[in-house]
């Protein structure tokens, strides 16, 4: 007896090494090539391990095909790895004994929302274990952290993205868990009563595209976007709205075009951005399934292009335009309709969630946030003012190592420049690099940027294909492996110049590769016969009428500038926030104006003008904002997230947790001066009109009027909501009517005769 069971014993190891060698493999058939690079195989059988063992631990009735592709890996997105699962997995699943999936599923959001509250940062995903650390993060990270606490154990999940809202400019991201044999959404990090229950129920509506990205040759029902040897990129809005399947054809001189490329864009901060490209058989047709609002479908076939706007089910796109070809059109967007999606809790059940979010909001707080590796370097370099330190953001501060610190300053090889000091490139993730290169004796070998340029051409291997989420690799695994794709070489050379002491970046507005020479960006192109060159340039001079319906246009908000080739388009990308500019230089080439004015209600009046731009001249370009004058427009931002002290309250709090979602009025009131009298006395005017309105209104100042029931009375201690919403030069009261997404639709500053008048007219349109 004692035999059979040690040979059982045997035989169930060896089936469990036999699994886990299995999963490791097919991890490895799909992994991206950065991921390959740069985490051993012993990372992926630590992790491979441990997911299995919670298999067995918690027993889950989940399918192969949805544990395969939502459980098992590791990657989420675009995020650094780290060892999330390993580490918090045990804690989950103690967490979640004994419960349904869905309760897990909602178990586990609720301790991520412990962990970490919505921030916005930049482009670059922090890892799961980051943002617990920070304890903030956008909702790309919080929703990774969210999808990677779920995958620990051992529950379905996958991140959805809709790339651009379609009503209103920026994006979000959320979680979907598969209960029950379907999938189910939750707001990443903000756990709510139940499942499909979140506060983009009505936003969600009015989407064009909801998209995720699965590991691996995803085989499900969903719509697919792309599918390549890495990941299958899927479109999942059927799961949420009423659909259509958009058919495009392409002529070319009047018959249907093959090989043409097509791509359908969502208008967002002013650009029409790309979600989804296809190249037309012989028959020239195309589609996707979108929501029921519209968007431009381009068309492309060598210097040849055409676009047109998709309303219905079948549009027909001519390739009638020409590379360099000066002309212009026009645009009305339209967005769907909003039809939010029930919500299925009850009032007490809503009620208990918002104590307990109160509750671990507490818990959150309580935890530090900071980063420990910073310390014994701000001990030994803080006081010495390095410039390194000048140079780290914000979430470079919550996730940086301290050896990666340690091997800038203890290798500094030139005067402070930035472009040299610098351990950041791009969004790539950053690890010791310029100790070992410089230890190699390299640098002393090259003599300058132009020599490193045709080192990393001749020495590093390009691998396409096995990156298409354009993931990055960090250049010390370049550096080991002498292998990359072209993003991952033009970082890596990048940093070897900053090694070595030379100028180089990633140019920020048009992404190209350069290095500095007296003075003079110079641009370095791997692939092209002509490989280090100073581009020729001619400057853009944009004409903004006066009277128009902004005083001053701005980058993103109303216009972007984006460069046309054969192959692609791509967008400048200016500062945000950026002073406001009417000249800009730009290399040679063909360009695209695009002007875009939100209304109210979602659409957009778009202008486009197409035009050349040649070395050493001046193109002269109107800057169109079309006006509808039976439409509201969007005239500013402002954020929701700003504070706030209301009556009564120990501690600030935002605006969004005061009014919720959707429309508000804001108004920041002065003293017994008149204006702030009269500005009282219209408002009380419009008081029936107001409460019939039903929004919050968000008064701030000494006065309290009465008959406004909706009103929440407080005070801005700090002038950071006067601030906002205009110059501190500006006369009080300042009246807004805003929304939850940061946009104004209205602005009265100082004495306004008209303003309940205005009020009536505003909210009319703001329901």
């Amino acid at each position: 007896m004692k035999k059979t069971a040690f040979l059982l014993i045997v035989l169930l190891v060896s089936a469990c090494g036999t699994r886990k060698s299995e999963y490791v493999d097919w991890l490895y058939e799909a992994m991206p090539l950065p991921d390959s690079l740069q985490y051993p195989r012993s990372y992926w059988e630590a992790n491979v391990a441990k997911t299995l063992e919670v298999r067995r631990r918690m027993d889950w009735d989940i399918p192969e095909r949805e544990f395969r592709h939502f459980v098992l890996p590791l990657r989420v997105n675009n995020e650094t790895l780290d060892d999330c699962r390993t580490v918090y997995a045990d804690t989950l699943c103690r967490r979640v004994r004994g419960m349904s999936l869905a309760e897990a599923a909602l178990e586990i959001n609720h301790w991520c929302h412990e962990q970490a509250t919505y921030e916005p940062s930049d482009g670059r995903t922090s890892a799961p274990m980051a943002t617990v650390r920070r304890g903030v993060g956008r909702c790309g990270e919080e929703s990774v952290l969210t999808v990677a606490a779920l995958r620990a154990a051992g529950i379905p999940a996958r991140q959805v993205y809709t790339p651009r809202w379609a009503h209103t400019d920026d994006n979000h991201a959320w979680v979907e868990v598969w209960v029950d044999g379907r999938w189910h959404f939750m707001g990443a990090c903000e756990p709510a009563a139940t499942l499909d229950n979140a506060w983009f129920n009505g936003p969600v509506s009015r989407a064009m595209l909801l998209h995720t990205k699965v590991y691996g040759d995803y085989q499900g029902d969903e719509d697919v976007i792309l599918r390549t040897p890495c990941y299958t990129e899927i479109n999942v809005i059927r799961g949420y709205v009423p659909a259509r399947r958009n058919f495009v054809t392409v002529l070319e001189d009047g018959e249907p075009a093959e090989g043409a490329t097509v791509s359908f864009h969502i208008y967002n901060y002013a650009e029409f951005y790309p979600v989804a490209s296809y190249e037309t058989g012989p028959d020239g047709r195309a589609a996707l399934d979108t929501g029921l609002g519209d968007l431009l479908v381009w068309a492309r076939k060598g210097d040849r292009f055409g676009f047109a706007k998709a309303s219905g089910e079948s549009v027909t796109v001519s390739l009638d335009h020409r590379l360099g070809e000066r002309f212009r059109a026009d645009l009305e967007i339209v967005p769907p309709d909003e039809h939010p999606i029930p919500v299925e809790a009850t009032p007490e059940q809503t009620a208990a969630n918002e104590r307990r979010l109160a509750e671990e909001d507490a818990i959150r707080a309580s935890h530090p946030h900071d980063n420990p590796e910073l310390y014994p370097f701000l001990e030994n370099y803080y006081f010495s003012g390095h410039a390194l330190l000048k140079l780290l953001t914000e979430k470079d501060r919550g996730d940086v190592t301290r050896d990666v610190l340690e091997d800038v300053v203890e290798h500094d090889v030139g005067p402070v420049d930035p472009w040299v000091v610098s351990p950041r490139v791009e969004l790539e993730h950053l690890r010791p690099f310029r100790g070992e290169v410089i230890a190699s004796g390299l640098g002393a070998r090259l003599g300058g940027a132009d020599a490193v340029a045709r080192w990393v051409r001749d020495s590093i291997t390009v691998i396409e294909g096995r990156n298409p989420q354009q993931l990055r690799t960090s250049p010390i695994a370049v550096w080991r492996t002498r292998k990359a794709d072209a993003l991952g070489r033009d970082i890596f050379f990048v940093a070897l110049c900053r090694a070595f002491g030379f100028p180089a970046r990633l140019d920020g507005v048009t992404g190209k590769t350069q290095y500095l020479l007296e003075d003079t960006w110079v641009d370095v192109d791997f692939d092209a016969q002509a490989r280090e060159r100073v581009a020729p340039q001619g400057t853009v001079r944009l004409q903004y009428a006066p009277g128009g319906p902004v005083r001053i246009p701005e980058y993103y908000r109303h216009y972007t500038l984006s460069r046309l080739e054969s192959g692609r388009t791509r967008l400048m990308e200016y500062e945000e926030n950026g002073p406001a500019q009417d000249s800009y230089t730009l290399d040679e080439g063909y360009y695209l104006l695009t002007t875009g004015n939100r209304m109210a209600d979602g659409s957009v009046l778009v202008h486009l003008e197409f035009f050349p731009v040649a070395a050493g001249r001046t193109e002269t370009v109107p800057l169109v904002l079309r006006q509808a004058e039976d439409k509201l427009a969007v005239i500013g931002t402002m954020d929701p997230e700003e504070k706030f002290l209301a009556d009564g309250a120990q501690q600030p709090q935002s605006l969004l947790s005061a009014t919720g979602r959707g429309y508000f009025l804001l108004a920041v009131l002065g003293g017994a001066d008149e204006p702030t009298s009269h500005a009282l006395r219209e408002m009380t005017a419009a008081a029936a009109e107001l409460n019939a309105w039903g929004r919050p209104l968000v008064l701030l100042g000494d006065s309290r009027p009465e008959g406004l029931p909706n009103a929440v009375f407080g005070s801005d201690p700090e002038g950071r909501v006067r601030a906002m919403l205009g110059a501190s030069s500006d006369p009080l009261p300042l009246v807004a009517v805003c929304d939850s997404f940061g946009r104004i639709v209205y602005l009265s500053k100082g004495y306004n005769t008209s303003l309940a008048a205005d009020l009536r007219r505003v909210i009319d349109q703001c329901r």
